[in-house]
């Protein structure tokens, strides 16, 4: 019923908005751009999404602008099959995609940024400041590969991979906006961008921020209390890319602060803040020796700081890595072409409260090629990723895409990917978590195959895919004898066990109805089986459908979007003492809308004024304590409604 209501306000309401661009040019145009629209992220070379080796999905500009979001995680929420969660303690911290994420941490899907991995040494996936802090305006695109990317990208490409494309200036001069928001909450917010080219050199700075006071959540912890309190929060975010002739720099920072609960025991902590920044330096050189090769080098620095304060059990945890990779294209000849690398990566950390200080190595190998012959294209990689001290692994990539017709293709993919431990699995040292140094990377082997259609005035997709997962990274309990005053009996340490298997169908679509109209739309079945073969014991939605509506008038643009998500499991499907003490988690429509007026412009410059409304239908969203399942929810998505204002000018 919940979700007929929301489909109704789709189908009936007025939708709320998306940003006129200068030229006005049409949503058809758009749509046949964005369908028409080279991405990189399946094989580091600019090719079709349709003849990309990998299952790929593109968010526009237009999308980016025309629909409600406050943040990046917002954003990836409208993908495919993807969900924007918070688990455990941590507020908005994860992406998950395909179900396939069972920890707090959200390292099975790896974010690059213009290419490079942006990755934290930590957990591999305290990726708070990302989907938080990312800053909007320096958007141009978002390139999304469902499923393994290993081969390329290394640890963490596990269940997707994203790829955040920063804008370029096409003409040269100076360019940019400046934005200013407030709402709901005391929301104050604040999006910059300048972008430049002059000549061989081009570059773009992005600034943002974000308060406020945040949603009231109540609910029962661990410990039995039950709570409330505003999880007020503080972003900001700083990104820059820049490139000259051959050589290129991206590098960004972001900072995520949030009330948060007490770490370790789940508990309420009136005064408790939680802060995460990540940051990255990335340097490159390419180099076109001819025709057939072309050469390249990056050096990218990884860092994240990860604290509590003033809790009563503070951390103050950091850790940097230093990845160092060459890569080769060679084309010998028209339709094929070859992509060789190789490289190391060293990382280290140390802390107080949580870890233990330590080090790790590793080397890497890799290689990917293609080959058209006809109407057939086959497609082969492997990576070979050794660490210090455990025994070496390959991911290796197998695949054919068949063009049927110009319009109609298909795609049959095998793949492989693993993720390695990290710091907080490999060095804990924490009264109630302990590390295990011998941790072998967890493996994932997915097979997918994918029915394409592009026609001339929309695209739609459907696939298929099986995965299976080995030496899953887990935690055991142990029983500790003669516990210290005020601990436990037991502690959790970290093993390779366990193998699960996951499977899904995803469809997507999108369709211009006339010159001012697109839709867009997606619909995803997702199921699981865990080592006791368990049905559906990832907890996460089976079914969700998400369907956006865009309409670009003379001088405003309205958006609408519906993200439905079937009702989750019920924590006691896996574990039958959890605590049932929380409001049930339920199927939920998250409905959001946006209206862009443009009063002035001069074709090159413009105010705009944007109203965006997030939750309309004012619901309590709950989510199943997945990670621990000690109680049924946790953290809610959300405690309703929100509205934001933002005025900007553009220049």
């Amino acid at each position: 019923m919940k979700y007929t209501h929301g489909f109704c306000l789709l189908v009936l309401g007025l939708p709320l908005s998306a940003q006129v661009p200068f030229d006005q040019q049409k949503l058809d145009q758009e749509l046949m751009d964005l369908l028409n629209t080279p991405v990189s992220v399946a094989s580091k070379k600019a090719e079709s999404v349709a003849q990309a080796p990998g299952i790929v999905t593109v968010i526009s500009k237009t999308e980016i602008e025309g629909f409600a979001a406050r943040n990046l995680g917002e954003i990836m929420s409208r993908v495919v099959g993807t969900a924007f969660l918070s688990p455990d303690i941590f507020v908005n911290q994860s992406v998950v995609v395909r179900g396939q994420e069972n920890t707090p941490y959200n390292n099975h899907i790896l974010v690059l940024l213009n290419g490079r991995p942006l990755r934290d040494p930590i957990s591999g996936g305290l990726n708070g400041s990302i989907w938080n802090a990312f800053p909007l305006a320096s958007l141009d695109h978002l390139e999304i590969i469902r499923g393994p990317g290993s081969v390329l990208y290394g640890s963490c490409a596990y269940s997707a991979v994203v790829n955040i494309v920063t804008k370029t200036s096409k003409e040269s001069g100076i360019g940019g906006g400046v934005t200013l928001s407030g709402g709901s909450q005391g929301a104050f917010g604040q999006q910059d961008f300048v972008t430049i080219r002059q000549g061989d050199f081009h570059g773009m700075v992005a600034a943002s921020h974000f308060s406020d006071s945040g949603p009231e959540y109540a609910f029962t912890d661990y410990e039995g209390n039950f709570n409330k309190h505003k999880f007020d929060r503080r972003t900001t975010g700083i990104v820059t890319n820049m490139a000259y002739k051959g050589f290129t720099l991206n590098a960004y920072q972001g900072m995520f602060q949030s009330y948060s609960l007490n770490g370790g025991s789940e508990a309420w902590d009136p005064a408790n803040l939680q802060r995460q920044t990540l940051s990255q330096a990335d340097l490159g050189y390419s180099k076109e020796l001819n025709k057939f090769i072309t050469l390249g080098v990056n050096v990218t620095y990884n860092k994240t700081d990860w604290s509590t304060e003033p809790s009563t059990n503070p951390v103050d945890t950091r850790a940097n890595a230093l990845l160092y990779e060459g890569t080769v294209q060679i084309r010998p000849m028209d339709g094929f072409n070859i992509v060789l690398g190789g490289g190391g990566e060293s990382a280290s950390w140390n802390g107080t409260g949580l870890l233990v200080v330590g080090e790790q190595k590793s080397n890497f190998l890799y290689t990917q090629l293609d080959y058209r012959i006809s109407a057939v294209k086959l497609i082969g990689g492997v990576q070979y990723n050794k660490l210090d001290g455990i025994a070496g692994k390959a991911s290796p990539r197998l695949g054919v895409v068949v063009d049927f017709t110009p319009e109609l293709g298909a795609k049959v993919l095998y793949s492989t990917a693993f993720r390695k431990g990290y710091p907080l699995e490999t060095g804990f040292n924490h009264p109630v978590f302990r590390g295990n140094l011998d941790l072998k990377p967890e493996l994932i082997t997915t097979t997918e195959a994918q029915l394409f259609y592009q026609g001339k005035k929309g695209g739609a997709t459907f696939t298929y895919y099986s995965s299976k997962t080995d030496d899953t990274i887990i935690r055991r309990v142990i029983p500790l004898p003669n516990p210290p005053p005020g601990l436990p009996p037991i502690y959790l340490k970290y093993f390779n066990g366990d193998s699960w298997k996951y499977s899904g169908f995803e469809f997507e679509g999108k369709l211009s109805v006339s010159r001012a109209l697109m839709l867009t739309g997606s619909a995803s079945y997702q199921t699981n089986e865990n080592p006791t073969g368990l049905k559906n014991a990832a907890l996460h939605a089976n079914t969700m459908i998400k369907v956006g509506m865009l309409y670009q008038g003379e001088n405003w643009t309205a958006g609408l979007f519906e993200n439905y998500n079937s009702a989750p499991k019920p924590t006691t499907l896996v574990d039958a003492s959890s605590a049932q003490v929380n409001q049930p988690a339920e199927a939920f429509n998250w409905v959001t809308a946006r209206l862009t007026w443009t009063p002035w412009t001069d074709g090159k410059s413009a105010v705009k004024l944007t109203l965006d409304g997030e939750n309309l239908l004012g619901s309590g969203i709950y989510y199943p304590d997945y990670p621990n399942k000690a109680v049924n929810t946790l953290i809610p998505l959300s405690a309703g409604r929100s509205f934001t204002l933002s005025a900007g000018f553009v220049f």
